[in-house]
């Protein structure tokens, strides 16, 4: 079955038709960041620990390394998007699908989530809740990822998706002066 795929812009991407050995799913999204302060034994982690980040920016890609959508977070840090993917063949039985989805926004280092479940529970759905870490002057400044690949092949794979959407970097730290000029993390802004 042939699919067609119109591109808008470099930066829009229509909603994929379902075909064959695909699972269609609404996606949501949540970013968040952890308060300072959080995480002793007089203020655990809970709810109340968390803020929302409006305007990151989500780069969702397919099993096959496909992107199938990028957007921004409202005010509430919250994205949703109706994507196709193809069903992973680990969870046939399911009609499962996975993803990968990169987070970036202004202020934090960037975040690879691998392995997002689309349709898991076979009602169409699927979500990602994503923290972001703050950047911070004088200590190093790089992206986090859940899966047990190694660092430089995870950041490799950041820049490429990052270069494929066209994102610009972010401006310097200021007072990270012990470094000199830091490599920073990919914007939400595009170039």
């Amino acid at each position: 079955m042939l699919t067609l795929i119109l591109l808008f812009s470099s930066n829009d991407y229509a909603e994929a038709i379902p075909t064959s050995g695909t699972v269609e799913a609404k996606m949501y999204f949540k970013v968040t960041f952890v308060l300072d302060g959080y995480g002793t034994k007089e203020k655990p982690f809970s709810d109340k620990a968390l803020k929302s980040i409006p305007n990151a920016r989500l780069i969702v890609i397919d099993s096959n390394g496909i992107i199938v959508a990028n957007g921004l977070t409202d005010k509430k840090g919250e994205w949703s998007v109706k994507i196709n993917t193809p069903i992973d063949p680990r969870f046939q039985i399911k009609k499962m699908g996975v993803l990968t989805v990169i987070t970036v926004a202004d202020g934090f280092n960037e975040f690879i989530k691998f392995n997002v479940p689309v349709n898991e529970n076979g009602d169409g759905e699927g979500t990602a809740l994503i923290t972001l870490r703050r950047i911070r002057p004088d200590v190093r400044n790089e992206p986090s990822f859940d899966v047990a690949f190694h660092r430089f092949t995870v950041f490799g794979m950041l820049d490429y998706y990052a270069n494929q959407i066209g994102l610009a970097k972010q401006e310097q730290i200021k007072g990270a002066d012990g470094f000199g000029e830091v490599d920073m993390p990919w914007s939400a802004k595009l170039k």
